[in-house]
């Protein structure tokens, strides 16, 4: 069941991702935001075909296709960077 958002307040676009994680989101950028990373969120509903399907019909019929639909995600588990050796690639010498 989808949930229409009645009072939007100003939200930046990573945001979203930790406030509806797990859900997917209607978010329709702001104007002033060049960037697009400033809006807010329209509707939301649960990770389910048929919510996905109809907050789509509210992206392409209300806002004609303009609004984001984004499903929100934090990632769960620790992104471990590696460690790697990087050497300097250069030329032969010639045997003296």
């Amino acid at each position: 069941m989808i949930t229409e958002v009645n009072e939007k307040r100003v939200i930046s676009h990573r945001d979203v991702d930790f406030e509806y994680d797990g859900k997917w989101v209607v978010y329709e950028s702001k104007p002033y935001s060049t960037s697009g990373s400033m809006g807010c969120v329209v509707a939301y509903g649960e990770d389910t075909p048929e919510d996905r399907d109809a907050l789509h019909k509210i992206v392409v019929d209300r806002f004609r296709g303009k609004a984001l639909l984004k499903y929100a995600y934090v990632a769960k588990e620790d992104i471990i960077f590696g460690q790697y050796d990087i050497g300097v690639a250069s030329k032969p010498q010639a045997a003296v």
